[in-house]
């Protein structure tokens, strides 16, 4: 947190605020998906450290002194974090209100009174993954760092205040024990509980503590220029590595926060000499001034990105992400001059205790009372026209047998569980696949009861039917598919139709992928079966819900059969590695794109139906739509017309 005065004795260091620059800008990097910086969100652990470090220097000064006052404290953290965050908070209500749609608004309603509450954090687990493509819908999402340290502040002065009090001989014993306990959590909790490690503060409060550690002098500071100079070098170094090496798969915090969170500790400890080579680059003028008002570009950048995004159809160009930083830049640097910088001062000039306090807790309040409002008035749907409220309902077209018989991410089902739809006979059909083959077993499944046939559906999340293939969250998925495969070759010959989200497993873990699906299907193929595979869908690009994006599309007056995207750039080689593969096993291959796409444009809208329930995944009416085409010809060449024709309703 940037304070240009001294306070208490504590210098102001223009060196750290060029480390605050650095950043803010690799985590804007990182969020506008900027290839530069592909771990930039290391970022935020920078902050952590400074934070940690600087809070922790205020309060060791204090305390020394005999002046800390919890009063006081707080004081100065409403002047720095309250005035800013309603301001930002209160112009994304207004564009959520102009845009979201009512289910959209209601989510962020919730979000808005959970950062208001300094708990942005838990909303943020209960609701998305960090990496997870549904954060980058939540214009509050960003703010889960707040809530961490929000939470920290509220814990540490008392517990460091107690310390100073009864076991002072002991402070530094302290804060080396609770940095050890949160580090060993966050490593040993890591891999069961990911979520959660990522934003709590139990797994996240040693990151903070690194950089106490260096505000009590529990590290000696640097002996000589030597030292200094190689110290600010290896911490620049060590962030450095983290942005540019890791990547939103990288498992983290655990140990992998160590790089940058030790770069940033190592920076901030060398710094404590004078006119080192590194403080002098820290010292550039760009880099401070993005430190000044890092806060604010970091409450900024985020709402802009997800706003723009929201409103774009097409994955945001070049010269769109430019004008998306540069606008972030120019109203954090005009939040920071009229209303961070007001509200910091006292006396004649600024604002006195009694009216930070009040104003702050009843900003806070007015924020929670706004989005109760929004949230009890159901989104506000009264904003649209039915049309588009129907339009973004498709978002729930998905099966609804998919609780029932979809596999969830554990993939530990088996075979006997796996359901038959249709009539209750033996199934001459069975879907084998993915999340991707959900719809088309419940179109499927309604199809054959009317000819008194029946569907078998084999479906698992992540885990598409290619052998010995295993994300690193899905890893049940190789044992799941080895019992099915085993299952499957002792079956009397039936017709086996592969539906996979080739598009995103060839994209994770190509080699694995490619080779698993060849495998899988060669086994199938010898045991007899008659294979269909199926081609990709199209994703909707920067993932973008369909349902949601053909409703704000059409309610800014456009027709919904003129939505329109483009195709993946490797869209084409995934159709054509799949068409090889069929054509290898003796597979009939069917594509899907040409039923969807035209002259490498693509719909998402065709005869009435949103075709997506989401970015990837065909809906009930547009799997019933690609199946009655492509499919029951197939399955039912003498299948009478009302069938094909589409007559007979779907589930």
């Amino acid at each position: 947190m940037s304070d240009r005065k001294s306070h208490q004795g504590l210098l102001y260091r223009r060196d750290l605020d060029g480390l605050r620059g650095i950043a803010v800008a690799v985590v804007v990097a990182y969020h506008l998906d900027l290839p530069i910086a592909p771990g930039g969100f290391v970022g935020v652990d920078v902050f952590f450290v400074l934070s940690g470090f600087l809070i922790t220097s205020l309060i060791a000064a204090e305390l020394k002194a005999g002046a800390f006052s919890v009063v006081s404290f707080y004081d100065r953290r409403i002047r720095r974090i309250v005035p800013a965050l309603v301001f930002v908070c209160a112009c994304a209500a207004v564009l959520a209100y102009m845009f979201l749609l009512p289910g959209e608004l209601k989510q962020f309603a919730s979000s808005l009174i959970a950062t208001a509450l300094s708990v942005s954090n838990f909303w943020c687990l209960l609701h998305s993954g960090y990496f997870d493509h549904a954060a980058g819908t939540q214009p509050l999402f960003h703010t889960w760092s707040l809530g961490v340290e929000e939470q920290f502040y509220i814990v540490f002065p008392l517990l460091l205040m107690a310390a100073f009090k009864w076991r002072r001989d002991r402070v530094g014993v302290i804060i080396w024990l609770l940095l050890a306990a949160s580090l060993l959590l966050s490593v040993v909790r890591l891999d069961a509980h990911p979520q959660s490690t990522f934003f709590l503060l139990p797994t996240r409060a040693w990151e903070l503590l690194a950089g106490s550690v260096i505000a009590m002098g529990l590290v000696p500071k640097p002996a000589s220029r030597l030292e200094s100079d190689a110290a600010v070098a290896l911490g620049l170094l060590a962030i450095a590595i983290a942005v540019f090496s890791y990547t939103s798969k990288t498992p983290f915090p655990g140990l992998a926060a160590l790089l940058p969170c030790v770069g940033a500790a190592l920076v901030i400890w060398g710094g404590q000499g004078e006119n080192t080579p590194g403080r002098l680059l820290l010292t550039a003028r760009p880099l401070v001034f993005l430190g000044l008002i890092s806060y604010s570009l970091y409450l900024w950048h985020w709402p802009l990105i997800v706003f723009a995004n929201l409103l774009n159809v097409e994955a945001p160009t070049g010269l769109q992400k430019t004008a998306v930083a540069g606008t972030s830049i120019a109203l954090a640097a005009l939040t920071w001059r009229f209303i961070e910088q007001p509200f910091r001062r006292r006396g004649a000039e600024g604002f006195s205790r009694p009216a930070i306090l009040w104003s702050g807790g009843l900003s806070l309040g007015a924020l929670v009372a706004a989005s109760l409002v929004l949230h009890l008035g159901h989104g506000m749907p009264g904003r649209f026209s039915q049309q588009v409220l129907d339009l973004a309902d498709a978002e729930h077209d998905s099966s609804p047998l998919r609780e029932k018989c979809h596999f969830d991410g554990t993939a530990k089902g088996n075979y006997e569980d796996t359901c038959v739809l249709g009539e209750a006979v033996p199934p001459k059909t069975i879907v084998y696949g993915d999340s991707h083959g959900v719809e088309f077993s419940a179109v499927l499944g309604s199809l054959a009861k009317t000819r008194s046939e029946s569907v078998r559906q084999i479906t698992a999340s992540a885990c598409p039917p290619a052998a010995d293939f295993s994300l690193p969250t899905r890893k049940e998925c190789g044992r799941y598919n080895a019992a099915m495969l085993a299952k499957l070759v002792t079956l009397n010959p039936a017709t086996i139709i592969i539906a996979a989200n080739s598009s995103a497993w060839s994209t994770e873990m190509p080699g694995q992928y490619w080779q698993g699906l060849r495998n899988s299907l060669t086994a199938l193929s010898r045991a007899g079966h008659r294979l269909i595979v199926l081609g990709p869908i199209p994703h909707l690009p920067n993932h973008m819900q369909a349902p949601a994006a053909i409703a704000r599309w059409t309610g800014r007056g456009h027709d919904p059969a003129d939505f329109k995207f483009s195709q993946d750039d490797r869209f084409h080689d995934v159709d054509a590695n799949l068409r090889s593969i069929a054509s290898d096993v003796n597979a009939t291959y069917v594509p899907l794109a040409p039923a969807l796409c035209k002259d490498e444009w693509c719909s998402a809208y065709i005869e009435d139906a949103v075709l997506y329930y989401d970015d990837n995944h065909l809906s009930v009416r547009g799997a019933g739509i690609i199946a009655k085409k492509l499919l029951a010809p197939l399955l039912w060449p003498d299948a009478n017309a009302p069938i094909l024709a589409g007559t007979h309703p779907l589930p």
